[in-house]
C-alpha cells in the first residue's frame, strides 16, 4: 500500500495561486460595482432626503444611478455571435 506524503511547500504554494486566481476569476465585477453604485446612491439621497429635506433631490439621485447602471449594463453585455 502507497504512503502519501505531504506536498512539499513550493507545491503547495502553486495550489493556493491557482485556487486564488480561480476565486478572482469567478467574480462578476460588474454586478459588484453595479451594487456599489447602488448603496452609495442610496445614501447620498438619504443624505439628501432626511438632512436637506429635499425628495426631489434624493429622487434625482436614485433615477440618475439606475440610469447610470443601466446603461454601463447594457454597454457591457457580451458581443453576440454572427452564427
Amino acid at each position: 500500500m502507497p504512503i502519501q506524503l505531504r506536498p512539499k511547500p513550493r507545491a503547495r504554494a502553486e495550489a493556493a495561486r491557482r485556487l486564488k486566481l480561480e476565486t478572482i476569476t469567478s467574480i462578476d465585477w460588474l454586478a459588484l460595482w453595479g451594487l456599489s453604485i447602488g448603496f452609495c446612491a442610496i445614501m447620498l439621497a438619504g443624505i439628501a432626503d432626511f438632512m436637506a429635506r429635499d425628495n426631489i433631490g434624493a429622487a434625482y439621485i436614485l433615477v440618475g444611478a439606475a440610469g447610470i447602471i443601466a446603461l454601463i449594463v447594457r454597454a457591457g453585455s457580451e458581443p453576440q455571435s454572427d452564427d
